[in-house]
C-alpha cells in the first residue's frame, strides 16, 4: 500500500541523512576514520515523529504485516551498525550492549576481552619480589 511504502521511504531516508553526515578524520597517529551520525532508535524516533516504544512493539510483533517488517528491517539494521562498530572500536563497549539490548533483536556483542580475561594476584608476604 502507499502508506507502506511511504514508511519504507521514510525509514531509509533516515538512513541516507545519517549516511549523508559521514566525513573522513584524521586522527592523531595518522590513521584516518569515517565519522558520521550514527544510526539509533532515537534517532529514527526522532526521525518518523513515532515513540521509541512503539516502533519496537511493531518491530516485535513480526508476522506478515509489511509496517512490521519494515520496522524489524530498521532495527536489525540499526543493531547490526551498532555490532559492527563495537568491533571496531568506534563504539564504547558497555554502550553498545545498552543499546543492543534496548533494541532487543537478539544482536549480541561477542564476550568483551576484559570480562573474558583471569587475573592473578600473587602476594610477596616475604618481599621477595623487591
Amino acid at each position: 500500500t502507499a502508506k507502506t511504502r511511504n514508511l519504507k521511504s521514510k525509514i531509509e531516508a533516515y538512513f541516507a541523512a545519517c549516511d549523508a553526515t559521514a566525513e573522513r578524520v584524521t586522527l592523531k597517529n595518522g590513521s584516518v576514520t569515517i565519522r558520521q551520525t550514527p544510526y539509533t532508535l532515537a534517532g529514527l524516533s526522532e526521525h518518523l515523529g513515532k515513540p521509541q516504544g512503539e516502533i519496537l512493539a511493531k518491530g516485535r510483533k513480526g508476522g506478515d504485516g509489511t509496517e512490521s517488517r519494515h520496522y524489524a528491517d530498521a532495527l536489525r539494521r540499526i543493531g547490526r551498525y551498532i555490532v559492527e562498530h563495537a568491533l571496531l572500536g568506534e563504539l564504547q563497549y558497555s554502550v553498545a550492549a545498552k543499546l543492543l539490548e534496548e533494541l532487543g533483536t537478539g544482536e549480541k556483542l561477542p564476550p568483551d576481552e576484559e570480562e573474558r580475561s583471569i587475573v592473578i594476584v600473587l602476594e610477596d608476604r616475604e618481599g621477595w619480589g623487591e
